[in-house]
């Protein structure tokens, strides 16, 4: 093997490890990168890349209601559990809107968001003015502040109930048990007792459209990156007062639409939802792909998040009016976070059909099927950023029906959480918005993935060339050598003979020596 072989080797080892070298290099080096770009891309800031994004989200939102008519209210009324019927989906679009914008010194920035929503026909199996069989709100509240009054209170409000015609289960459309109506009791109550009754107006989401639910105070990132998006104060707290232990009544996480980027899996993730006071905690539960084929990490609601106290202790706190008060699982009592006037809606939260709940609560009503991939809550997150691109909130509203005493119509009735309605508030990030995303962040971030990748893959590539092109010279060689210092052939056509240096045949004497220019002429 000649010297000009063994220095193209020699060079082709070098570039070969060089670059191999330099694409291994670069892996932490293009991670520090990586985050950088992410640091300065997902910083809540005003003029920011993403800042639109936060500030009105151009991600469609839907919200649909599933409603739940009563199909048996006469066996009802005489003690058989409720035979109910699902209708919807009756859907809104939803558009969210942060307004009031203060960016903080300790790099917090706090705002209000106003939710606006609008019908769709289109994409409703229904209309708004269906009419549904429902629990009466008003009844309800009135009867459960009323409980512990004397009996001489509630014969009182037994009569006006009657004369108003008032009574457990009532028809309505569905807009009106929604988003509010005028109730004619609670307008005479109104009128007789101002400072008790404010309102006639009731119905479950009646100050949800086209209101703000309170100050929200969140971190930016910019101090540190790994609270971005982690909510600091509601309406000037770090605490709710709705709870009976320090831990229940803690804002955990995020409002669910921007979260710290580079989350573990194996971390869960709470988010806040302020229609039922408290946060609710996340775990991972699979790998996903957005349409455009963005890959997302899925978080589901953590089984234990609404479980008993026997299963999960640190939910005690939400044991309601008193600890001794517990449910069972899959159901946390929110009478307190719901009122009309200064009476409280007895108001209890589930998932959609009791997924997760106790069998009691599940076989209490007929029509009921719980199912965890139409029925339970994921958030879909972008792990790099963050960036929540898709989302399905669902929530069940039950309302806690039972005997009253002094209240004859009632007195059949078996204790039951009778399921209302219940909804999907859903999002997926659109062709347009996933364009955006994949020009801003992702299209960097995959042309350093691949610049890493070419590099590495050209070094080895360059030493395994290099290794070939050495065995074939090595076996070329030792086949000349086998050959007594010839081979058969080169390029199959000439025969290799091996002279010295630049001295031919015709220039070597028959004694082996070089012909020095004698001549055999005589002058």
């Amino acid at each position: 093997m000649g010297w000009s072989t063994k220095r193209r080797i020699v060079v082709a080892n070098v570039v070969g490890w060089g670059l191999a070298i330099i694409g291994a290099v670069m892996i932490p080096l293009m991670e520090y990168i990586i985050k950088k770009k992410v640091e300065d891309t997902v910083v809540i800031r005003k003029g920011g890349p993403v800042y639109e994004y936060w500030e009105d989200p151009p991600v469609p939102v839907y919200l649909q209601i599933y409603m739940f008519n009563i199909t048996n209210q006469q066996e009802f009324y005489d003690g058989q559990k409720p035979s109910l019927n699902q209708v919807g989906p009756y859907t809104y679009s939803e558009r969210r809107v942060k307004f009031n914008i203060i960016f903080n010194d300790n790099g917090t920035v706090s705002y209000r968001q106003k939710r606006i929503f609008t019908f769709l026909p289109e994409m409703s199996q229904g209309k708004e003015s269906d009419i549904f069989l429902s629990p009466n709100p008003v009844y309800w509240a009135l009867y459960n502040a009323l409980k512990y009054e004397d009996p001489k209170v509630r014969e009182a409000i037994y009569a006006a109930t009657q004369l108003f015609g008032e009574h457990p289960l009532m028809a309505r459309p569905m807009k009106e048990l929604i988003w509010g109506y005028h109730d004619p009791l609670l307008n005479v109550t109104k009128v007789i007792d101002p400072n008790w009754f404010y309102t006639d107006y009731i119905g479950f989401f009646m100050n949800k459209n086209n209101t703000d639910d309170g100050v929200y105070t969140v971190f930016t990132g910019a101090n540190n990156i790994s609270a971005l998006g982690i909510i600091d104060k509601y309406n000037g707290s770090s605490y709710l007062d709705f709870w009976t232990t320090e831990w229940a009544n803690m804002i955990n996480g995020s409002d669910g639409t921007l979260g710290p980027p580079y989350l573990p899996k194996s971390e869960k993730m709470y988010t806040f939802a302020s229609d039922i006071c408290r946060s609710v905690p996340g775990i991972f539960y699979t790998e996903v792909q957005t349409p455009q084929g963005i890959g997302l990490w899925r978080f589901g609601a953590a089984p234990d998040g609404l479980a008993n106290v026997t299963l999960n202790p640190d939910n005690i706190g939400f044991c309601t009016p008193a600890r001794e008060n517990c449910l069972g699982n899959g159901v946390v009592n929110i009478t307190r976070c719901q009122s009309v006037d200064f009476f409280h809606l007895p108001v209890a939260i589930s998932f959609p059909h009791f997924l997760f709940g106790d069998p009691r609560y599940i076989h209490g009503v007929d029509g009921i099927n719980p199912n965890i991939e139409e029925h339970n809550t994921v958030i879909d997150l972008e792990p790099y950023t963050g960036l929540v691109l898709q989302a399905a909130k669902r929530l069940q509203i039950n309302m806690y029906l039972e005997p009253l005493a002094d209240v004859p119509e009632t007195l059949k009735i078996k204790p039951v959480f009778l399921p209302v309605f219940w909804l999907n508030e859903s999002a997926a990030i659109d062709d347009k918005s996933s364009k955006k995303f994949f020009h801003l962040l992702f299209t960097p971030l995959l042309i350093i993935h691949v610049t890493e990748i070419v590099l590495i893959s050209a070094g080895a590539l360059v030493l395994i060339s290099t290794v070939i092109y050495g065995v074939w010279k090595y076996r070329l060689s030792k086949s000349f050598i086998a050959h007594g210092g010839r081979s058969d052939t080169v390029n199959d056509t000439q025969p290799i003979v091996n002279y010295d240096d630049d001295i031919t045949a015709d220039e070597t004497n028959q004694n082996g020596h070089p012909d020095i220019g004698q001549s055999n002429q005589v002058t």
